[in-house]
């Protein structure tokens, strides 16, 4: 049995060791134009892939891959990522957004007003929000504004727990005008998950930022 964990354990270390060569040669070779265009080439073959897990975990790791080499391009195709049905494809996609929102903002705030404008892609719009409060631009405000006026209740909800994460008692205005909205939407406080109306949560919300305004 010793010998068998201290083989895996062997395996686990060889693998790591050819994990970084690779990258390493990856980033080795080309230009990082080159690179976001092979990156892109895998999304599009992982996302034709039948075995979900397989296609998931490729995914995962473009996302990483995408994070390491920024730009706009980069950017776009997390974006698109974290539009994906997986929970863990969009976390790894979020993660990458969120570190290049520290270095490089402007080129993220351009990508997710691009999708805030389009209004489509539902699903990276209910997660844009959260991604903004964690940067704690003050774009982000504006862009979180612009989501209250969206049709799904979700995104909308996303929009007022942002603003109210990024404190700026200027979107009062824009969130009070949610208070009789009897959309419901899922929200998540702490380890519970529970429904709340957009009204409800848009009241707590003004409550919240007249308090620190106060």
């Amino acid at each position: 049995m010793t010998h068998d964990l201290d083989a895996r354990l062997d395996r686990i270390f060889k693998a790591d060791r050819e994990m970084r060569l690779a990258q390493q040669e990856f980033f080795g070779t080309g230009d990082d134009s080159a690179r976001v265009d092979a990156i892109q080439r895998a999304i599009d073959g992982a996302l034709k892939l039948s075995d979900p897990e397989d296609s998931s975990e490729r995914l995962m790791r473009l996302a990483d891959l995408l994070a390491d080499l920024g730009g706009a391009k980069a950017c776009v195709l997390l974006a698109q990522l974290l539009d994906h049905d997986e929970p863990g494809v969009r976390a790894s996609a979020g993660e990458g957004l969120l570190e290049l929102g520290q270095s490089r903002y402007a080129e993220v705030a351009r990508c997710f007003e691009k999708l805030v404008d389009e209004g489509k892609a539902t699903t990276a719009l209910s997660e844009i929000p959260y991604i903004l409060a964690e940067l704690g631009e003050p774009g982000g405000i504006k862009l979180c504004v612009k989501l209250l006026k969206h049709a799904e209740g979700d995104i909308v909800g996303a929009a007022i727990e942002a603003l109210a994460s990024l404190g700026d008692p200027v979107a009062i205005k824009d969130i009070e005008r949610l208070k009789n909205d009897r959309r419901r939407i899922t929200v998540e406080e702490e380890l519970e998950t529970g429904e709340l109306t957009v009204g409800e949560l848009a009241t707590e919300a003004v409550e919240h930022l007249r308090s620190l305004r106060d």
